[in-house]
Formats: structure tokens, sequence, C-alpha cells
């Protein structure tokens, strides 16, 4: 009788240790976690959505409902808080923070229950620049002068062609009145010396 007490006690204190041993893997987590697969990514909005997996040491099954502190340190100004919500699947958290000044940002995560902690950076580009060419200037003032003056030369031209002219025609009248003249005096000169020997 005795024996058979003992051997039902001990088969269910085994019983019992067997049942804790196995359940205990099935919902047991660390107090430890990691952030990964960690991004930010531009929007169309003009904002930067942050994504975060995080996942216990353990079993590396995504931690959910984690409290998390997200914060955004842009260029200038102080850190901003980002708040995160669920993603896509266990562990994943995302939210969006606006990055409108150029440079580089640094994203701040922690997380308790598992206890974790991260830090990245993304780099907000300066929006790019057109220069105009200049257009060509125009001269039309230069170009009438420098039209007027080649009609001025023209016209020089043609006023020393009809002085040349003139000259030309003024020296032969003086010729011809010069021979004329010689002509008469010489014939003058004859006339004089024949009427002088007849005497």
């Amino acid at each position: 009788m005795r024996r058979t007490l003992l051997g039902a006690a001990l088969a269910a204190g085994l019983a019992l240790v067997l049942a804790v041993v196995g359940a205990a893997p099935a919902g047991a987590h660390t107090d430890t976690g990691t952030f990964s697969a960690t991004r930010a990514e531009p929007a169309a909005d003009g904002t930067y959505t942050i994504d975060l997996l995080l996942t216990y040491d353990n079993d590396g099954h995504g931690a959910e409902d984690a409290a998390l502190t997200v914060t955004v340190q842009g260029p200038t100004g102080a850190p901003v808080p980002v708040t995160m919500s669920p993603g896509d699947r266990a562990g994943a958290y995302t939210g969006s923070v606006s990055a409108d000044a150029a440079g580089d940002y640094t994203v701040t995560a922690s997380a308790t229950e598992p206890e974790a902690e991260t830090t990245f950076t993304f780099t907000v580009a300066a929006p790019a620049t057109t220069t105009t060419a200049a257009e060509p200037t125009t001269t039309t003032a230069a170009d009438s002068d420098a039209t007027t003056t080649s009609a001025d030369d023209g016209n020089g031209g043609d006023a020393e062609d009809e002085g040349n002219v003139a000259t030309i025609v003024a020296n032969g009248l003086l010729l011809i009145a010069g021979a004329v003249g010689a002509f008469f005096a010489i014939r003058w000169w004859r006339n004089r010396r024949g009427d002088a020997s007849a005497s």
C-alpha cells in the first residue's frame, strides 16, 4: 500500500516538472533585445519614414507592444520626438519625422521590456539649383552708328571725285586760255615785226 502511494506521488511530481519545463520555452523571453532593419526613407510629402524592428535576443521573436522612445536630431535645433506605431509584422514599428533642412540627421531609439538601444543616421540632400544662361545683348545703337559712318564715308568719296573733276576741268581751261593767248601774242609780234621791216 505504501509503495503504491509512493509511486503515485513520484509520478505526479515528475509529470508536474515535465509540464513546467515543457511550457517554459514557449512563453519565456529574455529581458534584452536588439534593434535591426533600421532605416529612414523619404516620403512624398517631404517627411521621412522611420522603420525599426525589435526582437528578443534569446529566440529572435519580434517584441510586440514594447515601450519605445525615438528621437531625431537634425542639423539645427533640439531633438524631435517621433511617435512610433506597430508595423506590418511582429516587432516592427514605424513613424515619420519632418526633415526640411539639408544635412545629417541622427535617429536614437531605445526600448524597455526588452531593453535595447540603437543609433543610426540619414542625410537629406540640398535641392539642386538651376543656372539660367544669360541672353546675348544686342548693340543696335552701335550698328546704327556703323551704318551712318559707312554712309558718310560714301558721300565723302563722291565729294572728293567731284572736286578732282572740277580741278581737272579748271586746269584744262587755263591751259587752253594760255595757248590762245600765246597764239595771239606770237601773231601780234610777227605782224609788228613785218611792219617794222617794211618801213
